[in-house]
């Protein structure tokens, strides 16, 4: 199969293009990270696969509307962080798992 009919398949099936939803993936996996604090956050960058730790904190930054320090700090004191909307997008709930059809 080709990448391209991978990527079309992909998307139909889960409603994201696949790199996003591996992106998003990723990310939710730092945020339980950034949950326990016993987990240095210098470290979750690597763990969850990005190679700088400036690429994850942009990225992370992007997603939720805030720093990973800024959502271990809001963690920590009680409040909930929520994810950031997009225009034009539709809100995706990924702490749901994905839609895939029954």
């Amino acid at each position: 199969m080709s990448r391209s009919v991978f990527s079309q398949m992909f998307r139909e099936l889960v409603g994201e293009p696949p790199m996003r939803h591996l992106m998003v993936r990723r990310l939710q996996e730092a945020r339980r990270l950034l949950a326990d604090t016993s987990v240095p956050q210098q470290d979750i960058a690597q763990r969850i696969g990005y190679r700088s730790q400036v690429g994850f904190h942009l990225a992370f930054r992007k997603e939720f509307d805030m720093t990973p320090g800024e959502y271990r700090t809001r963690r920590a004191r009680g409040t909930r962080p929520r994810r950031r909307g997009r225009a034009g997008r539709p809100r995706i709930r990924h702490d749901e798992g994905p839609a895939y059809p029954a």
